[in-house]
């Protein structure tokens, strides 16, 4: 904390007008996004059982992001570029399209166009440059339609399911009853529903990595391996994972299996009811560590 407020010191003392103008264009922007906010954002984010449980951290890893570029930033010099005027105009042209059209998936898509906008009025080229991978990263907050996260989540699914049935295959006689669904030797079926996808994990992981880009220094060639490993990793664990669940519930019955998937929830003194994870744990773990060891192997030894 002390060399952080050390840092603070170090900065210049923001201009007023610059500060008011600032201050002014984010609130502006906000009011406009206020329903956007409440009644799109704010309830995917909160939602216990949803996926963009890790959306909460976005803006502030973005501000962690800008903070790292602070000494690029200090060495420019700001130069107000009227190329904002027309990014702003069409960043306003799809917020009222999304708005109008009660898309608000659409009018998410516009919020970092306008911060991305407001930059160049502000500051101009060199310095939105700099700041542009930050902004850009909001776009990693933003929940997406149902019809586009059925089209995302439907094909994890089926890998998942194929993996989980590749690992059950040699110890178990596996009857496949559709492409997310499968039944043990003991007639314990399994469907793997969104829940089971894994797009959770891989979403927020995928969120991690595009952040981690910023901490590392490595060729960019080799940070694309990160993201590319990503998706192969995560239906690898997704899928030891249903197949965890399928022996639970061919092995020890219905509870067991409920058990593997979910958790087990106990009573602890002082922290009263916690579900412990079971086998969510390894869908969190897995890639984590692989994710890890492969950077490693790429050389970031950090």
């Amino acid at each position: 904390m002390d060399q952080f407020l050390l840092e603070l010191k170090k900065l210049p003392r923001p201009q007023p007008i610059l500060l008011g103008a600032v201050i002014a264009f984010l609130g502006m922007v906000l009011y406009a996004y206020r329903e956007v906010i409440e009644w799109y954002w704010l309830p995917r984010w909160g939602d216990e059982n949803g996926y963009y449980s890790y959306a909460y951290l976005v803006p502030p890893l973005a501000l962690v992001m800008i903070w790292m570029r602070r000494e690029r930033l200090l060495q420019l010099e700001a130069r107000p570029s009227w190329l904002g005027v027309p990014l702003f105009l069409i960043g306003m042209g799809v917020h009222l399209l999304g708005h109008w059209g009660y898309s608000s998936w659409v009018s998410s898509m516009a919020f970092p166009i306008l911060l991305i906008a407001g930059s160049l009025l502000l500051w101009g080229t060199k310095i939105t440059g700099v700041l542009l991978y930050p902004l850009l990263f909001l776009y990693l907050m933003m929940p997406m339609p149902s019809v586009v996260f059925d089209e995302v989540t439907n094909p994890i699914k089926v890998w998942s399911t194929e993996v989980a049935i590749a690992m059950l295959s040699p110890f178990y006689r596996i009857l496949q009853t559709s492409q997310v669904t499968f039944m043990m030797p003991s007639g314990y079926e399994l469907h793997v529903g969104v829940e089971c996808s894994g797009f959770k994990v891989t979403i927020a992981l995928l969120t991690f990595i595009l952040f981690f880009f910023t901490i590392v220094n490595m060729p960019l060639w080799k940070k694309l391996i990160l993201p590319a490993a990503l998706l192969p990793i995560a239906v690898i664990s997704n899928g030891l994972r249903i197949a965890l669940i399928g022996v639970a519930g061919h092995e020890w019955g219905d509870y067991a299996a409920k058990v593997a998937h979910e958790g087990y929830e106990t009573t602890l003194p002082l922290l009263g009811t916690v579900n412990i994870p079971t086998t969510g744990a390894l869908e969190i773990l897995i890639p984590f560590v692989s994710l890890f060891l492969l950077a490693r192997w790429l050389g970031w030894n950090k």
